[in-house]
């Protein structure tokens, strides 16, 4: 159980708007309960949470399974010669995991990057209302992370680059307990 999160993914203007998405869908609904928000690229790359995400889940695992989710989704689009996807879900007994791309971020040197949100919610939570509110506040997070340099800086960085991040991010949650930890 993860117990502490980096500052930098939850106090942020992505995390603010995150948060405002979770706050405006819980008004319209008051109904069911959504562990967390994540904004991630297609690689699992995590740029921001929402500032009450559930502590007791792993959102490093959260991410992958979402970007995976997002992966398998794309080829099924790929396989049916569809145009374009829209979401993708996984229904558990008790719980959803959520994943809706919300466009693509221009990065120099790197090319285009699809953000994702990930969404894990109980099942009483309305998924309608959801991809509304995502789709209602799309542009201002795409817009906030292409202004965000933080943000970018991570979705630029290759795969060996990502892991000495992830290693600083460690850090800063386990202190000195990092010589321990892979």
């Amino acid at each position: 159980m993860i117990t502490h999160i980096p500052k930098v993914l939850y106090q942020n203007k992505i995390s603010e708007i995150l948060d405002d998405i979770r706050y405006q869908s819980g008004k319209l609904t008051r109904k069911g309960y959504i562990y967390g928000l994540i904004a991630i690229d297609q690689d699992a790359k995590i740029i921001a949470i929402d500032s009450r995400f559930d502590r007791k889940l792993n959102y490093w695992d959260l991410s992958s399974i979402g970007a995976a989710l997002y992966g398998v989704a794309r080829q099924g689009q790929d396989f049916f010669e569809t145009e374009s996807l829209e979401r993708a879900t996984i229904i558990y007994s008790d719980m959803r995991l959520f994943v809706k791309s919300i466009g693509r971020v221009e990065l120099r040197k790197k090319g285009k990057r699809d953000i994702l949100i990930v969404l894990l919610t109980d099942n009483e939570v309305n998924l309608g209302v959801m991809i509304l509110q995502l789709s209602k506040f799309a542009v201002k997070i795409r817009e906030e992370i292409e202004k965000d340099e933080h943000a970018k800086n991570v979705l630029r960085m290759p795969e060996k680059d990502i892991k000495e991040h992830i290693k600083e991010l460690k850090k800063q949650i386990f202190k000195d307990k990092i010589g321990t930890i892979s």
